[in-house]
């Protein structure tokens, strides 16, 4: 019997030996790299509906960062082709990429949380502002003006968006936990207009300047970290 227990012991400091080994692994044995690491780092979701002015010039009707990022998140990309089958082999119609389909879902949280512009907000808080101010406004002011960006800073994705639905359940077990699902069709990729978003999210946001400064040992000012959000 005392065998048995000093061969549990042995084995379990071996463990506890090795897992100290590789936790003392440098930086170069790192899972992702130092951009990637970066941008995991800026991580939630971004909505923003922006108006153009006659003289061309656009601003932001809202803002809103999602208080938490979703659970599941999914994008189809599908290619505009057909393949034609004849007696003297396959003929392919490609019309290129189609559009990105996106569907988010998750929930807004049990417990009350600050948002990126430090207002304190719980789950059905969060809720009825992402469906009010975001789907619902967009929707409802069906104005060629109007526009809807999505900022996926995670992933390095940026796009127009045109919402298609958005679904709501709440369960009798869990009366205050909400789950969400929104899908919608990505319409353009951004490119100069996602770095203004992007410097607007940063002025109106003092929490994601917060995670800038913290970056300055391998960026060395907002711009660059900027650039390397945005791609530029």
């Amino acid at each position: 019997m005392q065998k048995v227990l000093n061969s549990s012991i042995l084995r379990d400091q071996l463990h506890s030996n090795c897992l100290r080994e590789i936790l003392r692994k440098d930086d170069n044995m790192a899972l992702v790299n130092q951009r990637t690491s970066d941008l995991k780092k800026f991580y939630r979701m971004t909505f923003e509906m922006r108006k153009t002015q006659p003289n061309g010039n656009s601003g932001a009707l809202v803002l809103h960062t999602l208080l938490v990022n979703p659970s599941d998140f999914n994008q189809d990309e599908q290619a505009r082709g057909n393949i034609i089958q004849t007696l003297g082999g396959a003929y392919v119609q490609d019309f290129g990429l189609g559009l990105p389909t996106v569907t988010i879902s998750g929930t807004t949280g049990y417990s009350i949380r600050s948002s990126a512009e430090h207002k304190k907000m719980d789950g059905f808080e969060e809720l009825t502002a992402f469906r009010s101010r975001i789907y619902r406004k967009f929707l409802q002011a069906n104005d060629p003006q109007h526009s809807l960006y999505w900022y996926n800073w995670e992933d390095d994705e940026y796009y127009e968006i045109q919402p298609q639905d958005f679904r709501v359940q709440r369960s009798k077990s869990e009366p205050t936990l909400y789950r969400y699902e929104f899908r919608f069709t990505c319409l353009r990729r951004l490119t100069k207009t996602r770095k203004e978003a992007a410097e607007d999210y940063l002025k109106r946001n003092p929490s994601t300047k917060k995670i800038a400064d913290k970056l300055a040992n391998n960026i060395s000012n907002i711009g660059e970290f900027l650039n390397k959000v945005t791609g530029g």
